[in-house]
């Protein structure tokens, strides 16, 4: 089998494409946004259960990443904020159930091995929050908060 190598150029695009201002910015919003997310789980789960709670939870933090993205990661588009919540949507849309089922999963077969019940679920949840990290950004940074073509 004969692989073959990736172009340089393309290695030193995709980190261009990551390594910068704007990542480190939503890193930083998106981290706000977890934690929002996280919190949320921890305070509704006592009232909803673990996996209501992971959903109800994920609604809030959308919402918070959002406004964090729109305000203070990514330029203004000179999109209507409808359009770019939609495709927000979209894509958190996407994310949900990779994070609610890695939630499940993790707390299931990795975590409950190792830890109480309670802590297996915040760190199987705290966990499963960081998937879809290159993905999102990806997806907002060349859909959702793209300028608008004029």
């Amino acid at each position: 089998m004969n692989a073959t190598k990736p172009e340089p150029g393309a290695i030193r695009r995709i980190l261009a494409f990551y390594l910068n201002g704007s990542f480190a910015r939503f890193l930083l919003a998106g981290g706000v946004a977890a934690g929002v997310n996280f919190a949320s789980r921890i305070a509704l789960e006592s009232k909803l259960g673990f996996v209501t709670a992971v959903l109800t939870a994920y609604a809030i933090g959308f919402v918070v990443a959002f406004f964090l993205n729109r305000y203070f990661v990514f330029p203004a588009t000179g999109k209507p904020i409808r359009q770019e919540m939609a495709w927000f949507l979209v894509f958190n849309l996407i994310a949900l159930p990779i994070v609610l089922v890695a939630s499940v999963l993790l707390r299931d077969h990795v975590f409950r091995k190792l830890l109480p019940p309670g802590a297996a679920e915040t760190v199987a949840h705290g966990c499963a929050i960081l998937i879809p990290i290159l993905f999102n950004f990806a997806a907002h940074q060349l859909v959702t908060f793209r300028p608008a073509r004029t």
